[in-house]
């Protein structure tokens, strides 16, 4: 026999041994079977574990990053918000720096200009002569004259100003000085014609007028007829005595006796009718109204208050001749008044402005000619 022609030795054991070969093979296979389930299953617990694990982790880390990202964006806001400021800011430093060198510059300017100015000042002081001075005197004086004129609401001092400034201006004897000597001959013709009111006299006789009304009486009884009477009492007591002695016949007693009585009484015809008799309570207030219109009219003298002043004074002459009708000082005191209420109270000003501004602009003329002087030297 060859050898492909011998049994093998497995097969030969496996056909000898039929009924054993397939049990162990089952069991074998079961076996590996539930070790693959436990596997699996440990493979599956261990992947959801896993699972579960790394969605935790993963849910943690998510946290943690928003987290951080909220905290990077508060953050970023704020660096958003400090870089607004600090914009804002430095937006307003430029304008305040560009708004200081602006004044900056102005304050140069000015300080330019000011020392410009004071130079030429210095130029002309250095250059004035005595004629600039006079001028310059002239301009204060009519200047001080319109001020003058306007708080002493007087002519006097304003006259002697403008006065004294002509003075100045004929001193100078310039040709082109003619213009402003005219404007002051003009203004000083306008303050005589403008006359002056004399406030004080008047006050003060206003003020003597006041003091007087108490030396009045009511009513004054002329001395004259009673010595008329003494002497007609007198001359009748001696014709009588005469009669007696001689015993003149009753027609010539009725006759003298009719024309003695005819020399005891006078009729006087009066234009107003006698006012009663006063009390002393009533005296003094008619001499209080009389003394208050006085002060009244004292008062629109001071200020210049025309109709107040003839109104008040022609009161206190009614009530004089009202009730002091039969008192003479009364009549001279009503004289009085009448000559002071035909008094004009108000001062006419004139405008005396022309000469200033005839004085400024030949100063003004003036100087510019020496200018021009000055430029046409330096050009040479």
């Amino acid at each position: 026999m060859t050898e492909d022609s011998k049994p093998a030795p497995g097969k030969a054991s496996e056909k000898q041994q039929p009924g054993k070969q397939p049990e162990s093979a089952k069991k074998t296979t079961d076996t590996l079977s539930s070790i693959l389930r436990t596997v699996k299953i440990i493979l599956a617990l261990g992947f959801i574990a896993a699972l579960l694990a790394g969605s935790w982790l993963g849910w943690v880390h998510w946290q943690k990053w928003a987290a951080g990202a909220d905290k990077s964006q508060i953050q970023l806001t704020n660096l958003r918000d400090s870089i607004d400021s600090i914009q804002r800011q430095y937006s307003l430093d430029q304008k305040q720096q560009a708004q200081q060198s602006q004044e900056f510059q102005q304050l140069i300017t000015d300080l330019q200009l000011r020392s410009n100015a004071q130079g030429r000042r210095l130029a002309e002081l250095g250059s004035t002569s005595r004629s600039d001075w006079l001028l310059a005197e002239a301009v204060y004086l009519t200047r001080l004259a319109n001020q003058r004129l306007q708080t002493e609401r007087r002519t006097k001092n304003s006259l002697a100003l403008l006065s004294n400034a002509d003075l100045i201006l004929q001193e100078l004897d310039d040709p082109d000085l003619t213009p402003a000597r005219s404007a002051l001959a003009a203004d000083i013709t306008a303050l005589r014609l403008a006359g002056e009111v004399d406030v004080e006299g008047i006050y003060l006789e206003l003020s003597s007028l006041v003091n007087s009304v108490d030396q009045l009486s009511i009513i004054s009884v002329p001395a004259q007829p009673q010595m008329e009477v003494q002497s007609s009492a007198e001359s009748s007591s001696d014709n009588s005595s005469e009669k007696r002695a001689e015993s003149p016949s009753p027609e010539s007693v009725l006759a003298g006796f009719s024309h003695k009585v005819a020399q005891l009484i006078r009729v006087r015809q009066r234009s107003q009718p006698i006012e009663p008799m006063l009390l002393p309570e009533e005296e003094t207030l008619v001499r209080q109204n009389i003394r208050l219109m006085l002060e009244q009219a004292q008062s629109a003298l001071l200020r210049e208050q025309q109709v107040i002043y003839n109104q008040s004074i022609g009161k206190a002459q009614s009530w004089l001749a009202q009730y002091f009708q039969l008192n003479p000082s009364a009549q001279v005191l009503t004289e009085r008044l009448s000559e002071l209420a035909g008094t004009q109270v108000v001062q006419q000003l004139p405008d005396i402005n022309t000469s200033i501004e005839a004085i400024e602009t030949a100063v003004v003329l003036r100087q510019s000619r020496l200018v021009d002087k000055t430029k046409l030297e330096t050009q040479k």
